[in-house]
């Protein structure tokens, strides 16, 4: 079950750029209608792919810790070009796998 609480704390665990966005949406759609729901919200910004840059700071590690994941096969990643990208749910489902190992 969605509660506020668990919205708030995956808001808190958001890049800084993708906060952006999120309060963007809302004050986009914030004159559209009454209320929304959790997908109406969140699904326009888990569209957009992570950089490595936004991934480390997303997983709270260095570039060259998510690099060496990466180059050992540990975390799923795409190739865009030259770019490295995470999508946003894998990047979710292994940051709560890497702090369910931790704690």
């Amino acid at each position: 079950m969605i509660t506020a609480e668990k919205v708030y704390r995956e808001i808190l665990e958001m890049p800084l750029k993708e906060r952006e966005k999120l309060f963007s949406v809302i004050a986009r759609r914030g004159f559209e209608k009454d209320s929304y729901s959790h997908n109406e919200v969140f699904d326009e910004i888990r569209q957009s792919p992570f950089t490595v840059k936004e991934a480390a700071e997303y997983l709270e590690v260095a570039e060259i810790t998510l690099r060496r994941w990466i180059k050992a096969g540990s975390i799923k990643h795409e190739r865009v070009g030259r770019n490295i990208v995470f999508d946003p749910d894998e990047l979710k489902a292994f940051r709560k796998d890497k702090l369910t190992l931790k704690g």
